[in-house]
């Protein structure tokens, strides 16, 4: 009877100690080693250089601020070219050796690793990537989205081009043939037609990604002579595709609308003429009433010295997003662990409604894995101040207006729309040098 005794109270003192019999504490490493994956040659190499350069600076920035409690971060730079198959090899080398693997560009590639970061148990934070397949369905534990759905892209335009641009009635698209460039295609007309319930679809053209020659395309559209014509060709795609258009006399015929056009840098910067429809994720040029921001001046400074560019594309941004929410998500889970150093399934239970601070504002990640960010749209125009295009009557969507509910999927969320929303959208605001 008295063994029943000691043998009860035992297992309430291990139920009231919990998790802290049920494993070794974790110890503290000497350095926290992640890996950034991005394109470092053919047409996504233009991914690769802004990406990989702003890395390195939020990186260094963190190190000299005491790393995580104390702990310095190390990176190394894997080549995203080459197709899956060769991604989930890499993946599967990765595991064990870092402790997450951030970036990607390629939704191709991020539907090949998801289910083996899943298997493998690795912490991952796609930054770039936003193929609307991979948001169905319910949450992984592992994958962290720092960007959101394709379909807020196309939806930020859509409601620019409702609301900037009401002579609108017919509408053509070129965009790449795989799942982002149709994804836009079919959320943009959706919401079109859900906004301006008379818009006209003109006739829709998918040629290959990476195929850098749009001439055909273009003379086929400049015959129809469309009110609008949607492209959301990016790195050296939308480059190519300004520079035959320019030449063809496209861009003074039709408004051209590029969801994805700072995506092709300061070339496309340099090429595009002015009064064209951009989108981006997060890019200080792009960024109402932060563009005096001392932390954004320092930074465009720090990378203009080391790069003699400046960072007009997303990627300097989505990595730093995909960054410190691997820094706030460690942060957080310390702090839920009474300072001990945490596991790596802590920190993807901390990530979840975690407030992640970047130079350009806030925001949380929700109980889907997705970030929750705006969207910003303007239109081209030409500085004094810059060799190349920057972006007037800006606006920025807040992510509340873009992003479906958790629980709804953005297809039914932009059939819901109607008219009446477009006296929601903000102001524009005027590009100031």
């Amino acid at each position: 009877m008295q063994r029943i005794s000691w043998l009860i109270a035992g297992l309430a003192l291990a139920m009231i100690l919990g998790p802290a019999m049920g494993r070794a504490q974790e110890a503290k490493p000497k350095t926290l080693k992640i890996a950034i994956v991005t394109f470092f040659s053919g047409s996504g190499a233009v991914v690769g250089g802004p990406t990989v350069d702003s890395a390195k600076l939020a990186i260094e920035g963190i190190n000299k601020s005491g790393g995580i409690d104390g702990v310095p971060v190390e990176a190394q730079y894997i080549d995203e070219s080459g197709g899956s198959t060769k991604q989930v090899a890499e993946f599967r080398s990765l595991a064990g050796h870092v402790a997450a693997v951030l970036g990607y560009a390629s939704s191709a590639d991020c539907l090949a690793v998801e289910p083996v970061a899943e298997e493998l148990h690795v912490l991952t934070f796609f930054s770039d990537c936003d193929g609307d397949a991979l948001y169905k369905g319910q949450a992984n534990e592992w994958i962290f989205h720092t960007i959101p759905s394709d379909a807020t892209n196309a939806l930020a335009m859509a409601l620019y081009v409702a609301k900037m641009y009401p002579h609108i009635k017919t509408i053509a698209g070129i965009n790449p043939d795989y799942a982002y460039g149709r994804d836009e295609w079919k959320y943009f007309t959706l919401a079109m037609q859900k906004l301006e319930p008379g818009i006209k679809l003109g006739t829709a053209l998918f040629p290959a990604l990476f195929s850098g020659q749009y001439t055909s395309e273009l003379s086929r559209l400049q015959g129809e002579r469309p009110d609008l014509i949607l492209s959301s060709t990016w790195g050296g795609d939308v480059v190519a595709l300004i520079q035959q258009g320019v030449a063809q006399g496209a861009f003074a015929q039709s408004l051209f609308a590029l969801p994805a056009g700072t995506e092709g840098g300061m070339e496309a910067m340099n090429a595009v003429p002015e009064g064209v429809a951009f989108g981006a994720e997060h890019g200080y040029l792009m960024h109402p009433g932060k563009i005096g921001n001392p932390e954004i001046a320092a930074f465009v400074a720090a990378y203009h010295a080391r790069t003699h560019e400046y960072p007009v594309s997303p990627y300097p941004f989505t990595i730093q997003r995909a960054i410190f929410a691997f820094v706030a998500g460690y942060q957080a889970a310390i702090k839920a662990n009474g300072g001990h150093w945490p596991s790596a399934g802590d920190v993807a239970h901390a990530l979840v409604g975690v407030h992640v601070t970047t130079m350009l504002g806030s925001f949380e990640i929700r109980s889907d894995h997705v970030a929750a960010v705006p969207e910003m749209d303007g239109v081209s125009a030409h500085s004094s101040t810059y060799p190349f295009a920057v972006f007037n009557k800006i606006v920025e969507f807040p992510a509340s207006m873009l992003m479906a509910p958790v629980g709804q999927s953005e297809e039914s969320f932009i059939a819901g729309l109607t008219p009446a929303v477009l006296a929601n959208v903000p102001a524009p605001r005027e590009y100031k040098p």
